[in-house]
């Protein structure tokens, strides 16, 4: 507990410079922002408690394993992406769940430096106005997990109406396709890249 308490001090002395920024964004009541954040806070506000814990305990092993320790965004996972990039030439994803969550809702996907800022900035504003869980739970109840497979309809298309008796495995599985989205023909190949996905999971919990 002391090892992820320190962690934690370390993780949100990287991220000052980010959470001034979005302060002083905030403090500006910059319009465009504003409006982007409602929107996310009104989904939350909707879908927080969609999804049971099952399946947000998965979306946070598969795609964001420091959750509890970061203010919305992970500049561990940044260093990382930048180094991989850097050294290797290969594109790593570095977003947390809150900026995965404010993607889909803000629809931006431009490959721009100030669209990333942007993003991370409304991340950490909304980690400081609603808990981590509900974020998480709002990203599953619209997240893209494939064709004919989208958030909280596709989960209950997949599950059933009692998403309560859902399994670890089962969840962890369906989390999987975040990173590898259901195609219109499932075909071996896709098969073989989530039961890949789900033993690495499975590991990282062991």
């Amino acid at each position: 507990m002391e090892t992820q308490r320190i962690l934690k001090y370390i993780i949100y002395a990287m991220s000052l410079p980010h959470i001034v920024m979005s302060k002083v964004a905030e403090h500006l009541k910059i319009e465009s922002l504003e409006i982007d954040l409602h929107r996310c806070l009104e989904v939350i506000d909707i879908h927080g408690m969609s999804v049971p814990p099952v399946f947000v305990e998965a979306l946070i092993t598969a795609e964001d394993h420091r959750s509890n320790l970061h203010p919305g965004i992970d500049p561990i996972a940044m260093l990382r992406a930048l180094k991989e990039r850097i050294s290797k030439g290969n594109i790593q994803g570095a977003s947390t769940i809150e900026q995965q969550f404010v993607r889909v809702v803000t629809a931006r996907y431009e490959c721009t430096i100030s669209r990333k800022i942007r993003e991370q900035m409304l991340a950490i504003s909304l980690s400081n106005r609603r808990p981590k869980p509900a974020i998480a739970s709002a990203y599953m109840s619209i997240a893209f997990f494939g064709s004919g497979c989208i958030g909280l309809k596709g989960l209950k298309r997949q599950f059933g109406s009692d998403l309560t008796k859902v399994s670890d495995g089962q969840a962890l599985k369906f989390v999987a396709q975040l990173k590898y989205p259901r195609p219109l023909v499932p075909s071996a190949t896709w098969q073989m890249k989530i039961d890949r996905r789900v033993r690495i999971l499975s590991n990282m919990r062991a």
